[in-house]
């Protein structure tokens, strides 16, 4: 298992200003997911509890970084791709009292293989993810999301 990503906790610091200030780190990269992680404290609300907004931002993060990786693996290194997400959908189902955590699955190979294929066909591609904020083993936020892959 693959703790750690440094290229892209850096790049998240560096890129996206707002993963610095919510104090994002990756807890897990590896073949089947991503995880991370951000304190409580500069993420609460006035009920110190999670900042909904902090929430869904980890949840956007952790499925920006399975593109990021994904788009790093790729063999034409001179390939500038550009990652967007084109629409998401959130569910809060309870508040997160302690530190933020959210999960995004890797996607299955057969979407990967789909992505792949329209990305090397017309320059541009769809990639649908899920990703969830987890707090004692118990799903506090479901969130969905497209990134869209283009040069």
């Amino acid at each position: 298992m693959e703790v750690k990503a440094p290229g892209l906790e850096l790049f998240l610091h560096e890129m996206i200003p707002l993963a610095r200030a919510m104090g994002v780190r990756i807890e897990v990269s590896d073949e089947n997911k991503l995880v991370l992680t951000a304190p409580i404290e500069p993420n609460r609300n006035s009920l110190n509890t999670a900042f909904g907004g902090s929430l869904v931002a980890l949840a956007t993060l952790a499925g920006y970084g399975v593109m990021w990786e994904l788009m790093r693996r790729d063999k034409d290194e001179r390939a500038e791709w550009k990652i967007v997400v084109k629409d998401s959908k959130t569910a809060y189902r309870k508040p997160v009292l302690g530190e933020l955590r959210a999960i995004c699955e890797r996607p299955t190979k057969a979407a990967l293989e789909e992505f792949k294929s329209a990305l090397q066909r017309y320059g541009k591609a769809k990639l649908k993810l899920r990703a969830a904020v987890v707090e004692k083993g118990s799903v506090a936020v479901d969130f969905q999301a497209a990134f869209v892959v283009s040069r």
